[in-house]
């Protein structure tokens, strides 16, 4: 017969074990080498990915903006400014969180040599070609995206309909 006493204490042995659990789990989650996240920050600035993410959020919600005034006509020009302001705002103060974010994903992706080697790399003429080209061709690729799903979107529509259709989701 356990007692209540004895209940509690394997309770506690549980939280206790769980906790050893968790906290190990994280510590190796986390622990990056400090010579390897250092070169991947790096590596992140030469390649200019904070500002890249800037420049893709602002295309972001500048689409989204613009999707909100196709059904919204009527919104004032100097919300949508305020809106678009804030939104830039916002981004700019959190990135550097995204950026911390990104360095174990890095390092799950790829060895400190491979990081080296890229570092090597953009240090290259090309490879700094390549940093300079990236927003521009960031912002046309988002672009030809954007013109893309604009024209196969008279094509998709009738289809989702007709299969919503077939599934039994459709008018009846």
């Amino acid at each position: 017969m356990t007692t209540p006493k004895r209940t509690m204490r394997t309770m506690s042995g549980l939280i206790a074990a769980c906790l050893l659990l968790l906290l190990v789990q994280n510590a190796c989650a986390q622990e990056i080498p400090t010579q390897f996240r250092s070169d991947i920050e790096r590596l992140l600035k030469m390649t200019g990915a904070e500002a890249l993410g800037l420049q893709m959020g602002a295309a972001v919600s500048n689409q989204m903006v613009d999707s909100l005034l196709k059904q919204e006509p009527d919104v004032p020009p100097k919300a949508v400014e305020a809106v678009k302001d804030e939104i830039r705002l916002v981004f700019a103060e959190e990135m550097p969180k995204l950026m911390m974010e990104i360095v174990p994903i890095y390092a799950r992706h790829f060895t400190h040599e491979e990081i080296k080697g890229l570092i090597a790399f953009y240090s290259t003429p090309l490879g700094k070609k390549s940093i300079a080209a990236m927003p521009a061709v960031m912002q046309e690729c988002m672009q030809a995206g954007q013109a893309w799903g604009e024209r196969i979107s008279p094509v998709l529509a009738p289809r989702l309909e007709s299969r919503l259709k077939q599934e039994g989701y459709g008018d009846k």
